[in-house]
């Protein structure tokens, strides 16, 4: 069982890298937030099943990534998306705009499919190896370069298309 110091100490060592993570899958800082929350209770009622396989960075992450995934099938995740469609602006949506302003290559990032986002992201914002980002994802290495060539694909076409209409419009 973890001491109350221990808990505190955990939280405050992995709390930013987790919600950075987190805010990378599911777009929504307050939904983050809550799924940064959520891994550590369930960290907390489970640490004695932890086999230190891994270290508990990692183990912490592959929690935090399969929250993640669970929210953005969730019917939350579904009801955001649509009110955005609809044009209603949310409170955690004007949250996000005034706070945090992304630059535009990581808005074309965050706007990639998720399987080639969290590749883009662990290489080049976490500076993982394609080595290191397999065994964390749990594919074969290849499929992660292979990740990694489309989504800087899908970069290039978009930057490019925004910039030819960037110039249009002037």
């Amino acid at each position: 069982m973890l001491t109350n110091e221990q808990m505190h100490e955990m939280m405050d060592t992995y709390s930013p890298y987790l919600l950075q993570i987190s805010y990378m899958y599911v777009k929504d800082f307050s939904a983050a937030e809550d799924i940064v929350q959520d891994v550590f209770i369930h960290y907390f009622k489970t640490a004695e099943q932890f086999e230190g396989r891994s270290s508990i960075k990692t183990y912490l992450t592959r929690m935090t990534i399969h929250k993640c995934t669970d929210y953005l099938r969730s019917w939350a995740s579904r009801k955001r998306t649509l009110t955005k469609l609809l044009g209603q602006k949310t409170e955690v949506t004007y949250e996000i705009d005034t706070h945090l302003e992304p630059s535009t290559l990581m808005k074309q990032v965050l706007s990639l499919p998720i399987k080639y986002r969290e590749s883009i992201l662990l290489f080049y914002y976490e500076e993982m190896t394609t080595q290191e980002i397999a065994q964390l994802l749990s594919l074969s290495e290849n499929t992660v370069k292979t990740r990694l060539r489309r989504a800087r694909e899908l970069l290039k076409e978009r930057t490019a298309t925004q910039s030819w209409e960037e110039l249009a419009d002037e």
